[in-house]
């Protein structure tokens, strides 16, 4: 029998790639980091989990960097991603969804709150 991983498993709910720091965090913050098992999740859970994984792509950049290693004739890269403002309206469109559907609280805190980007080199801010 396979050995259940829950971070391996929220990592492959999507193709995207998210450092295993923020598939952590999401396992935390839904209280089921010590999942053992498959069966364990609810519906609920997993859907939750999906819809956190959305809401990080949604923030992250637009471009991320890769990694290249070669030896010889050998070479491998990973990491490169590039998201499009489609695919960030499609994010935001499912995990916006899925919390409308459990009115889980982070919908609350995303339409309440205002994101405040760092100040620029001219001391001004945006606030979206």
């Amino acid at each position: 029998m396979a050995v259940f991983n829950i971070i391996d498993y929220l990592g492959g709910l999507t193709s995207y790639f998210l450092d295993r720091a923020v598939l952590n965090n999401i396992a935390l913050e839904r209280g089921v980091s010590d999942i053992s098992s498959f069966e364990q999740l609810t519906q609920q859970q997993k859907d939750l989990c999906r819809a956190d994984i959305y809401y990080n792509l949604w923030l992250s950049p637009h471009t991320s960097a890769s990694e290249a290693q070669s030896h010889g004739s050998f070479s491998h890269s990973w990491g490169h991603q590039t998201l499009t403002e489609e695919d960030k309206e499609r994010f935001y469109n499912l995990f916006m969804a899925i919390y409308k559907k459990y009115n889980d609280p982070m919908l609350e805190q995303i339409e309440a709150g205002s994101m405040q980007w760092l100040p620029s080199l001219d001391g001004d801010y945006e606030e979206q």
